[in-house]
């Protein structure tokens, strides 16, 4: 995983859901499902999800909170499983992912 992309994806949540306009929500899911969709299926289906719920434009809060949140325990996983600097950023991007689910 590339290390910029994880920066900078957690400085966009950094500043909170509602700051990050939904264009470039969309265009930092299908950037990371590109790079994932081989390498992590798992997370990339879940990344699909959440591009689909995001464009539908009939997902309710709680439906795109659940999916944050499932992204958010795939994030946090593989950062226990990854160690150093990537791993632990991604294990911050998994709470942050988890927390921000969690406020929808």
């Amino acid at each position: 995983m590339a290390t910029a992309d994880l920066n900078s994806t957690i400085s966009a949540l950094k500043g909170g859901l509602t700051s990050l306009p939904a264009e470039a929500a969309v265009a930092n899911i299908e950037s990371w499902h590109s790079q994932l969709k081989d390498a992590a299926p798992e997370v990339a289906s879940t990344l699909a999800e959440l591009k689909t719920a995001l464009t539908s434009g009939s997902a309710s809060g709680s439906s795109i909170g659940a999916l944050l949140k499932k992204l958010g325990e795939q994030a946090s996983g593989a950062g226990a499983s990854a160690g150093g600097d990537a791993g632990s950023q991604l294990q911050e991007l998994g709470k942050m992912l988890t927390s921000a689910g969690g406020s929808l």
